[in-house]
């Protein structure tokens, strides 16, 4: 255990040395002389049992701790987690709706949004606002907001980088007397003996791996049949295109040509795939790389109501084609979130005293850790764990791990030591703290920066990034389901060129003449 912390704590050093921000003194907080109304947007991810994101105890304590000094309203855009990229569209193209305060995860379309001039430059307002979010986010963060050398965004940080991770129910492996795969080929093995022994007794034949419709993220298997993983390739080349990336669809085909994989994998949106898992009919699959411990949407705490010796573990066996040491693991950058302001804003200088005011200590910790005793309990370490609240407190439920849909400026739990930070993720994944020590590690291991940032505007990217995605997937789907290796590969090959004539070819030459010149000597 010692040994797995102090690997922990030697990554959460490089990930979170900045200050800690003390909150504001009162003599410093500024007031609109007449109210103002200050949009913000906030993710209603449709929890059951949660409560209304734009009317909780949460929005109430943020309405009254910075809005009622500061003679502002907040008023809450509401955007559906499901919906996030349309419902932005649409909101920023209708000037009387749009929000002060927009975000997204997908840096294409805030690049596209700067390229039509519908994003406020705010490096000005930053200085004069946003000290405290200066400070907190350090040059590291800021600079995954910048395009065409403005600040045109404002990254949030991210305390944990691990991504994805694939998972199999070990107790399975148990029953059947097996150990946890270490390579691709007992993986393989360890799947056709659950498909043909069913140890989960499930009526009709288990799954013995379940997928979704959206294969882009089977990641550590995907990465350990690339070739060429130097960071200049892995940033401008696309996916579809790496040498390998053919070996990583024959696999996926075998997969689903010998009945190991959820047979209408191509129908299953995200509750589909998890209904597979949760309900015990499948072996393992695929999310981020604590996907199963997290609080929403509940995978393992949800499967272990029904069977309670259940157990999802992570897969640490897909070893590299070009080291058979290496599992490669790709990792997100420190930046996560991107905040924007939209020019249709009336009061961009608020929505950055807004965000400035979010990287305060205080408004952190309250955030994400609520009151003693009613919300979370601390530790003899002095550490806030998190606790189911009470039907009296029913208003204080989270929506979100940590609160992150508030906190919009740090994505994890932030405490004020690295050490204390680390500690309270895992304990915030309440009963699997140490299911979380070993998510991390898997998750960390080998890691290869897996996102990648351009400071100039991506014309062709902005242009076909949505429709290359979509194509992608096409060829995931139909490559998988192709009825032989010989045709999963002559398609393979087909698609490949339909993909690079339809923007892939411009999107790969945009992006390493952009990366050549920025990184020229």
């Amino acid at each position: 255990m010692k040994k797995v912390w102090s690997l922990i704590l030697a990554l959460a050093l490089l990930l979170t040395m900045v200050s800690i921000v003390p909150a504001a003194t009162a003599e410093e907080i500024f007031r609109y002389d007449e109210p103002i109304t200050l949009k913000v947007s906030v993710f209603d991810r449709g929890n059951t049992g949660g409560t209304a994101v734009d009317n909780n105890h949460w929005s109430k304590w943020i309405q009254e701790n910075f809005g009622d000094p500061r003679n502002i309203k907040i008023e809450w855009v509401v955007i559906p987690r499901s919906e996030e990229e349309a419902k932005l569209a649409t909101l920023m193209m209708d000037e009387a709706s749009c929000p002060d305060i927009c975000f997204t995860y997908n840096e294409s379309i805030v690049t596209d949004y700067v390229n039509q001039g519908g994003v406020i430059e705010v490096s000005d307002l930053i200085e004069k606002y946003g000290q405290t979010l200066k400070s907190f986010l350090g040059d590291e963060v800021l600079e995954f907001g910048k395009f065409s050398g403005g600040q045109y965004a404002i990254p949030a940080r991210r305390v944990v980088v691990a991504w994805m991770g694939m998972f199999l129910r070990s107790d399975w492996l148990a029953k059947l007397g097996r150990e946890m795969p270490t390579t691709k080929e007992e993986f393989l093995d360890d799947l056709r003996a659950f498909r043909d022994q069913n140890p989960g007794n499930v009526e009709g034949g288990c799954i013995p791996y379940a997928l979704g419709k959206d294969l882009r993220y089977q990641m550590p298997l995907q990465w350990s049949f690339f070739k060429d993983l130097s960071t200049r390739t892995l940033a401008c080349e696309p996916a579809v295109a790496h040498e390998g990336y053919e070996d990583f669809l024959l696999f996926l085909n075998t997969l689903y040509n010998e009945g190991l994989v959820s047979p209408d994998f191509a129908l299953n949106n995200d509750e589909a795939l998890w209904a597979e898992v949760t309900s015990g009919k499948a072996g393992g699959y695929t999310g981020n790389y604590d996907h199963p411990i997290r609080v929403s949407p509940g995978i393992l705490a949800s499967l272990q109501a029904y069977e309670p010796e259940a157990m999802l573990r992570p897969l640490d066996c897909f070893e590299s084609v070009t080291d058979s040491s290496k599992y490669y693991h790709p990792v997100y950058a420190a930046a996560g979130l991107l905040n924007f302001i939209p020019v249709y804003s009336q009061h961009p200088e608020a929505a950055i005293m807004y965000l400035d005011w979010l990287c305060q200590y205080d408004t952190i910790y309250y955030l994400q850790n609520g009151i003693d005793g009613i919300t979370s309990d601390l530790n003899e370490d002095g550490i806030p764990v998190v606790k189911d609240v009470d039907e009296e407190h029913h208003d204080m439920v989270y929506n979100s791990m940590q609160n992150i849909d508030y906190t919009l400026l740090v994505n994890g739990q932030w405490l004020d030591t690295p050490e204390k930070t680390m500690k309270s993720q895992a304990l915030s994944y309440q009963g699997y703290a140490d299911l979380f020590e070993e998510e991390y590690i898997v998750g960390n291991r080998d890691s290869i920066l897996g996102g990648f940032h351009f400071d100039v505007p991506l014309e062709n990217n902005s242009k076909y990034s949505t429709t290359l995605a979509s194509y992608e997937q096409e060829i995931l789907v139909k490559c998988t389901m192709a009825a032989s290796a010989e045709e999963c590969s002559a398609l393979y090959k087909e698609m490949l060129q339909q993909y690079m004539d339809m923007g892939g070819k411009a999107v790969m030459e945009e992006k390493f003449a952009a990366w050549d010149a920025a990184h020229a000597e």
